[in-house]
């Protein structure tokens, strides 16, 4: 059973730095410097989808345990993943504003995290 765990945690990875891999370091640095789409992007990841989040957890209220509306809210508060980068890729939109969104938002989930719960 670990076997298969630590197979499919490699596999996971190699798919996520073959995503980041296959984006040109220019066009990557193109998108870095657009600073609208990124700004769209961290508006939109931690302030509209945890305000969603809590509108949700408050709407159902009590009929909702206090567990699953910590665990909403935390999802909701949490970085994009490297999954969109691979929704990016089978699609074919672009790749490198993608991985720049990722990039970004995680380096901004270390303070936005926190603030958002």
């Amino acid at each position: 059973m670990w076997l298969l765990v630590l197979a499919s945690n490699a596999l996971l990875f190699l798919l996520v730095f073959g995503m980041a891999a296959a984006v040109d370091i220019d066009s990557f640095k193109t998108r870095l410097k657009q600073k609208a789409g990124i700004l769209v992007g961290l508006v939109c990841q931690f302030i509209l989808l945890p305000f969603i989040g809590f509108c949700t957890v408050a709407l159902f209220g009590t009929s909702v345990p206090k567990e699953v509306g910590t665990i909403l809210l935390v999802v909701t508060s949490s970085p994009g993943g490297s999954y969109s980068n691979w929704w990016c890729s089978l699609f074919n939109t672009d790749l490198a504003l993608s991985v720049a969104m990722t990039t970004a938002s995680t380096f901004f989930s270390i303070g936005m995290l926190p603030l958002n719960l």
